[in-house]
């Protein structure tokens, strides 16, 4: 890989740096769909996003929703994203994220999903986050100060809170019920943002909870390990800001 950095005078200073892939594997699971649910959630989110659901079979509005819809709304979480603040970045300071207090973790990050309806597959989907559960309507919680970038309904998301955290880090959370911030709030750490709920394409109350890095969805699991955190970012932003320093 390649990294470069630009001064505001248009300066450019280049460095490869050595990666390795770690072999990490990561769930599949075969989802039988029934008609409760095709004629439920699949049904209300078609009518309120495709342009014609009329013209659309059952199993035509699984692949909208699942596929079509998704993608739609992972390309705007992705613009949302791709921003790095730099108003943000010179008080970069992370802490492990914790956003649901007594959460059980009920799907995880890249599981790879396919769908069936009478044993024929219909649709697949990579699930990019964690979902935590504890009881009905309970509170989220932002661990780290950042700017909401957004606080509005997102299709597949429902009910859908991003987070912007600086150095082009956000926090992601779905499916909530509600939401106790708006666009453009600031929000310091233990704040409250919304609560658990099961808006969007969700059948049980839980969060969704995803972490972003410049646009790209990366493990959640790993920005809640202190000592992650600690080796992979505070301390090479700690080297970085005392190099700076000394020239």
């Amino acid at each position: 890989a390649e990294v470069i950095a630009r001064d505001f005078a248009g300066n450019e200073s280049k460095s490869h740096v050595r990666y390795f892939y770690e072999n990490v594997k990561y769930k599949t699971s075969t989802i039988a769909l029934n008609d409760r649910f095709l004629d439920g959630k699949i049904v209300d989110l078609t009518d309120q996003y495709a342009k014609d659901p009329n013209a659309l079979s059952r199993l035509e509005k699984m692949k909208f929703v699942n596929e079509t819809l998704r993608n739609s709304n992972e390309e705007k979480i992705t613009a949302l994203t791709s921003n790095v603040d730099t108003d943000i970045t010179n008080g970069f300071n992370i802490i492990p994220f914790y956003p649901l207090r007594n959460g059980k973790k009920v799907a995880d990050f890249a599981d790879h999903r396919f769908y069936t309806y009478n044993n024929e597959q219909v649709s697949e989907s990579w699930h990019m986050g964690i979902d935590f559960a504890s009881v009905a309507s309970a509170p989220i919680i932002a661990s780290n100060a950042g700017r909401v970038v957004l606080a509005s309904e997102n299709g597949i998301y429902g009910l859908n809170i991003v987070i912007d955290h600086g150095f082009g880090l956000y926090s992601l959370y779905g499916h909530c019920s509600s939401a106790k911030v708006k666009e453009g709030d600031m929000v310091a750490a233990g704040d409250q943002i919304g609560t658990t709920g099961t808006s969007g394409l969700a059948l049980g109350d839980h969060l969704h909870f995803g972490i972003l890095v410049q646009g790209e969805e990366v493990r959640p699991q790993q920005w809640m390990d202190k000592k992650w955190i600690k080796d992979n970012v505070t301390s090479v932003l700690d080297a970085a800001k005392a190099m700076i320093d000394k020239n």
